[in-house]
């Protein structure tokens, strides 16, 4: 979600669950035996409230039960869900919404536009506690229900029962993308008392194809299909998610059949595509993430360029990829991944180049007798040590000495986050696919810390640049405004730039036909198909 750190399945299949049986509401058509899809989640998702959320396993479960006002489709296109159609203004600050009609949430309440109103304002409700504010922040009038100086949105208006607008305070183009996240699904108005004290969650209705049936915590959620969806119905009619935090228990779980679908890594990937019985069956699903290693910007070593650039020009990172991920995955080159708005395969980057990543050290002052030193955070795990113990090898053949120093997350999080890390290795994972959220979290400086610009880097002509690009509205232009500024960005090297890697499935012999979306809050669930 939101600013994410480390390497998260991003994709639809996990699992999870929370403690109570219920029967199968009336609406919900009866199935052929064996119609159930079953996958997993590596955690527990603890809260199913889209204002409340704040992980993948959540919005999982959140994405099958509620809609939003537009989404995303399977080829990163807008798409309607319960708007139909949506006006821009000119000035890019208005947008208008006309919904559909004829649309129920599953407890029965007919959805209107009041239902819109209601469910963007409770987000900025400072009672509600959402940590997603940053969704509706642009929006006039958010700032002071925030500070409790307005008890509603003046930018968010009910037109009439099936026309919403929505005012922002100055042009944001990205605008739309934001309203396809778990924070903008729709919530009943109707059920404004049940919401509020959280009893509405253990069997939340929303408009969405799936509604839970049963839920047992640390064990499993069911969801059951809705046959009075709007939208493309589900071929299957119960979806099962199991919570399996080890892998080891997970390849076992599918191996025996009792899973459909298994996530691929590197520890397992050569055993399970040796197998014959496994051909065809194996789906590299293109995921909106980088990798990369921060610098602390702000001190030495790294507040020298060329120290940065040194350390770019130094890493194989082909010899990584092909030894790692047996060669799935690309080079980034800048920070914006392949099928995001503003990647481009013409940004150069930085080449294995060993002689003039020396000639640069020398000119920061390093060389054998006065090497280069310092110190590279990590995630106290397997899967980063694999990592960081190649980029430590790859850059003590040029003289450079690291010094890994694995942490438990949350104090690893605080470390960075203050700035006493020299170095970091640490993935990003977007919210939508739009080229600002690999921009302007991760390198504006008014973003420094925790607010995602954690490598500290500064530079105002850039922070220019993004803030004037966000009032693009034609995507071809903000685009080329935005490949413009990963140049200047990536030029000044803030990060050793890693690579971008796309997520691997296994696919159970049960499975005829599976939709992959390279986020998980555009996955409604209908793609999947049970033989």
């Amino acid at each position: 979600m939101k600013r994410a750190w480390f390497a998260l399945s991003i994709i639809l299949f996990g699992c999870v669950v929370v403690g109570i049986a219920a029967n199968i509401p009336e609406k919900t058509p009866i199935f052929p035996e064996g119609s159930m899809f079953r996958g997993y989640l590596t955690s527990e998702p603890t809260n199913i409230d889209p204002a409340r959320g704040v992980d993948v396993n959540e919005g999982v479960i959140q994405a099958k039960i509620f809609n939003s006002l537009i989404t995303y489709d399977e080829n990163m296109k807008i798409v309607p869900d319960l708007a139909e159609t949506y006006d821009i203004s000119e000035d890019g600050k208005v947008y208008t919404f006309h919904l559909r009609q004829n649309v129920r949430f599953h407890n029965g309440q007919p959805f209107s536009a009041k239902d819109v109103v209601y469910s963007f304002n409770r987000i900025l409700d400072p009672s509600t506690g959402s940590p997603r504010t940053w969704v509706f922040e642009k929006v006039l009038g958010a700032s002071e229900m925030l500070n409790r100086t307005a008890s509603d949105v003046s930018g968010i208006r009910q037109l009439d029962d099936f026309s919403v607008q929505i005012v922002l305070n100055e042009p944001f183009a990205p605008f739309l993308s934001l309203l396809t996240m778990p924070a903008a699904y729709i919530l009943p108005s109707g059920s404004a008392n049940e919401i509020s004290d959280s009893s509405f969650f253990e069997k939340p209705s929303g408009t969405g194809p799936f509604q839970i049936i049963a839920r047992e915590r640390d064990s499993f959620v069911k969801l059951a299909a809705y046959s009075g969806y709007h939208g493309t119905k589900a071929s299957v009619g119960i979806i099962e998610y199991r919570i399996i935090p080890e892998s080891m228990k997970a390849e076992m779980e599918f191996e025996s059949g009792n899973i459909d679908i298994l996530q691929l890594n590197p520890s397992n990937f050569e055993r399970f595509e040796s197998k014959p019985e496994n051909s065809g069956k194996i789906k590299d699903v293109p995921a909106m993430n980088v990798f990369y290693v921060g610098l602390n910007n702000e001190k030495p070593p790294f507040n020298d360029v060329n120290t940065r650039k040194a350390l770019n020009y130094l890493i194989n990172r082909d010899s990584i990829i092909n030894a790692v991920f047996k060669g799935r995955g690309k080079i980034a080159r800048g920070s914006i991944p392949p099928g995001i708005l503003g990647y481009s395969d013409k940004q150069s980057g930085y080449d294995f180049n060993p002689e003039k990543g020396i000639q640069l050290l020398k000119q920061a002052g390093y060389d054998k007798k006065n090497p280069l030193k310092f110190n590279l955070y990590q995630k106290s795990s397997q899967s980063a040590f694999e990592i960081t113990r190649l980029v430590q090898g790859e850059l003590k053949r040029y003289g450079v000495i690291v010094n890994i120093c694995p942490m438990e997350w949350s104090a690893l999080k605080d470390a960075i986050n203050k700035g006493e890390a020299d170095a970091f290795y640490l993935s990003w994972y977007g919210d939508y696919p739009d080229g600002e959220n690999f921009l302007y979290p991760l390198f504006h400086s008014k973003n420094w810390g925790s607010g995602g610009n954690r490598a500290r880097y500064k530079n105002e002509n850039v922070d220019t640049m993004i803030s004037d690009a966000l009032k693009i509205q034609d995507p071809i232009k903000r685009a080329e405004a935005y490949q413009k500024i990963n140049r200047v960005v990536t030029d000044e090297a803030p990060w050793i730039y890693l690579w971008h890697l796309s997520e691997t499935y296994l696919l159970g012999n049960n499975l005829e036909k599976m939709a992959f979306y390279p986020m998980f809050a555009f996955d409604k669930g209908t793609g999947i198909k049970i033989r």
